[in-house]
């Protein structure tokens, strides 16, 4: 029932982000800042698009970005948009004297009155799911995605891996499995900051892509169910892109059993598509969550889920919605018997299409990565250090590159 759940072996998780592949010799790089215009502060994942093409990305947790693109599309317009803002286009040739600030001003809906029922909410959510044959692709479609992986231990990051993908996304009607094959991939590990706790990933973009809700019904649920599961209300409208969204809010019912999610959907609406969904595990002191995230630990290690945070995004091109971003954050406490002291981890995951298209790509029986496989030990057999520099990449707090120069010369002096 939750199997999009990220499965934390000997402690562990996993993380991702995708890309679209373009040539060094013809790629400039543009940089920007997108804030609230009447605070300052930072917005993250606001979406970046590269109008006229599928090239784009998200900002990161300083609201920063850096977009690489083709030089030959210089006179192209940026797209920035952020749920609850008024979407700014920004000429890309402006980006080129300095970093760019973008400031978004909220957006204000103006709705008349209405009468709400209670069970409204849950009607509306129920007619998003019943349009999903014509809002949704009805074909297969090839996407390029990058993938990465962090493990943070506080504030400091011990682990990271990154891929590229290529995704065989299946259609939205039928039982067909997407499909993930590894194209490259890099990463570092620095095992002396774990201490004595080796953590693995399994899961990896295949957990990434089963955030997808729209495929997989209510996170798990079927529809005929959810009313005994879930109570639903609605939230404040927002805009996203130019676009009202109503926002469906929902908590799991007291004294349910099992352990549930509460959370927000966000339905188009005009198409009542699902454009959004932002939701968390009630996990919160409750021990039994943990058997959902730890596959296998040592016996002497006492663990406990502290927190577990999901969103996913779709964006809409000629008229139809694709997957288009999702990201996992797992935080847990870890403690040794007989120790006096804890430690935090975070585990996070990303993934963002930057690149669609109609013609199926062939993924090789050797490059295809399963629910079971672990990442990070199949790194070392993709790896190309020259291949990165020319795609575009969701920057962590602290730049990537800096992350990972930093860990390689600590290896080096170990070494």
């Amino acid at each position: 029932m939750k199997k999009f759940l990220t499965t934390i072996l000997f402690l562990a998780l996993v993380t991702i982000t995708a890309i679209a592949i373009i040539p060094s010799q013809e790629v400039i790089s543009i940089e920007g800042r997108v804030e609230d215009a009447s605070t300052g502060k930072p917005l993250s994942f606001a979406s970046i698009h590269l109008l006229n093409t599928n090239i784009s990305n998200v900002t990161n947790a300083d609201g920063n970005f850096l977009l690489k693109i083709p030089r030959s599309i210089k006179a192209d317009t940026v797209m920035v948009s952020y749920l609850g803002y008024r979407s700014a286009r920004v000429a890309v040739n402006d980006f080129f004297s300095k970093k760019f600030l973008i400031s978004l001003e909220p957006s204000i809906v103006f709705i008349g009155p209405v009468t709400i029922r209670p069970q409204d909410a849950l009607s509306i959510l129920k007619m998003a799911y019943a349009r999903v044959p014509e809002n949704y692709s009805a074909t297969t479609k090839q996407m390029t995605a990058f993938y990465r992986e962090m493990i943070q231990k506080r504030n400091r990051y011990v682990s990271i891996n990154e891929a590229v993908l290529d995704v065989t996304k299946a259609p939205y009607k039928g039982y067909k499995s997407d499909q993930i094959g590894i194209y490259k991939a890099r990463g570092n590990y620095d095992i002396n900051r774990l201490d004595t706790l080796l953590i693995k990933f399994q899961g990896g973009p295949n957990s990434a892509l089963d955030l997808d809700i729209v495929k997989d019904p209510f996170l798990g649920i079927q529809l005929i169910m959810l009313d005994k599961i879930y109570d639903f209300k609605f939230g404040n409208p927002v805009t996203l892109a130019d676009r009202f969204f109503y926002v469906i809010e929902f908590d799991q019912k007291e004294n349910t059993a099992d352990v549930y999610f509460r959370g927000r959907v966000y339905i188009d609406a005009e198409t009542f598509a699902i454009g959004r969904a932002q939701f968390a595990m009630n996990v919160e002191g409750n021990k039994e969550a943990n058997s959902y995230f730890i596959k296998k630990k040592p016996a002497k290690l006492n663990m406990d889920v502290l927190s577990a945070n999901y969103l996913v995004n779709y964006k809409i091109i000629d008229s139809l919605w694709f997957f288009d971003y999702s990201r996992t954050e797992v935080k847990f406490n870890s403690k040794w018997k007989g120790k006096w002291f804890s430690n935090e981890y975070t585990i996070s995951s990303e993934i963002a299409v930057t690149d669609i298209s109609d013609t199926e790509r062939k993924i090789e029986k050797q490059n295809r990565i399963r629910s079971k496989d672990i990442i990070s030990n199949k790194v070392k057999d993709f790896t190309d250090q020259d291949f990165w520099e020319d795609y575009n990449i969701i920057e962590p707090d602290a730049s990537i590159d800096k992350v990972i120069s930093r860990i390689i010369k600590q290896l080096r002096k170990r070494q």
